[in-house]
């Protein structure tokens, strides 16, 4: 029994062995059907339709192939556009929020040279109009202020005076309140209607020069969003021609998926491609890459035909000690049967003794047996 297992386990051994060769004898076939297409061997009759079907499943492939790498490239284009983007609208941000303190500097500093005199563009006043507006109505809510402050009179005018006094510092803070509200507006005036080199040797020259400075990358940052977007269009209109549905992902993997399925295809008539040749070739091959896919394949069987028989002889010595093992047990089986007859034979032969002495006794007792008494009596 021991050696049963021993001789079945080698034949899985061996199972191993050749589905391992099985699968390079696939290989083979296929890599030999793809030589004779390429060495034109193809070209007979019986292969015509094999030729046929791969010609047309190499367009295929090439087709995808193509669509997958305009795909790859359109989406690698794709993401950095969209990262660009991302960046310089988060620039734009940023540019925002330096400007801030920028307008306001200007706007402080363009004051000052205003109110100095230091007129030094025609638009000066213009932007300023609301700086200036705003300080007039501040200067008459002071005045006013003061005047009520300072108005002599009795008791019951001077209750009134002292109520109209504190309405009058509410505006006079209104006021003050709203001039600080217009220097970012003043600022940005300053900056768009005077050029920053008119600020050259002034206070107001660096935040000039910097609001000038940021407002052209502004621009830059606009105009470049700009192409991106339609870059991104470009790309969005060209997706839409590309095999498969929906977004770049989704196509990238059916398309993925779809060239595994005609590789898969293809190799499989490579391999019929293959195996049919053999049958129709019946010889040697004057190609010299069909030649060798031809003897790796006659190598191959050879080696696979060499387990097969290796396998034969240990299912031949299973069989041998199958039968063996049988032969034993029938053997145990009618030495127990030839003890239990003998057993049964002394056992007949003392039974028949037994029945001789029996028998013996009864003639000899019929023998002398008397009558019984009143037979032929009348």
């Amino acid at each position: 029994m021991k050696d049963i297992k021993k001789l079945k386990k080698e034949i899985l051994i061996r199972d191993d062995r050749i589905a391992s060769e099985r699968e390079q004898e696939s290989i083979i076939l296929a890599n030999l059907g793809q030589s004779v297409y390429s060495s034109g061997s193809a070209d007979v009759e019986a292969l015509k339709d094999l030729k046929n079907s791969v010609s047309g499943m190499d367009k295929e492939i090439q087709g995808l192939e193509d669509s997958l790498r305009r795909l790859l490239v359109n989406e690698e284009k794709r993401a950095a556009g969209s990262e660009e983007m991302k960046s310089l609208k988060v620039e734009l941000r940023n540019i925002k929020n330096k400007e801030e303190p920028l307008f306001e500097e200007l706007g402080r500093s363009g004051w000052e040279l205003w109110k100095s005199g230091g007129s030094i563009h025609e638009n000066m006043e213009k932007a300023l109009e609301d700086l200036i507006k705003a300080e007039a109505r501040l200067q008459a809510a002071e005045e006013a202020v003061f005047r009520t402050e300072h108005d002599p009179g009795n008791r019951a005018v001077r209750l009134l005076t002292k109520s109209k006094a504190f309405f009058l510092a509410g505006r006079r803070k209104t006021a003050s309140s709203a001039l600080d509200r217009l220097w970012n507006r003043a600022g940005e005036k300053l900056q768009k209607q005077i050029p920053s080199d008119v600020f050259t040797g002034t206070p107001a020259a660096l935040p000039a020069s910097t609001l000038e400075a940021l407002d052209k990358r502004r621009e830059e940052i606009i105009g470049k969003l700009s192409d991106l977007k339609q870059e991104i269009e470009a790309l969005d209109n060209e997706l839409e021609k590309m095999p498969g549905k929906g977004g770049g992902k989704r196509r990238v993997s059916w398309i993925e998926s779809s060239l595994e399925d005609k590789h898969n295809e293809l190799e499989d008539v490579f391999r019929e491609l293959g195996r049919l040749w053999l049958e129709q070739s019946g010889g040697k091959s004057s190609d010299t890459a069909v030649e060798k896919r031809r003897k790796e394949w006659l190598a191959v069987n050879r080696r696979i035909r060499k387990i097969e028989e290796e396998q034969n002889a240990f299912r031949a010595h299973i069989e041998y000690l199958e039968i063996s093992r049988s032969g034993k047990d029938k053997a145990d089986q009618v030495e127990l049967k030839a003890e239990e007859v003998k057993n049964r034979q002394a056992e007949l032969k003392a039974l028949k003794k037994e029945l001789s002495s029996i028998e013996k006794k009864l003639a000899a007792r019929k023998e002398n047996l008397p009558e019984l008494p009143g037979k032929n009596q009348t």
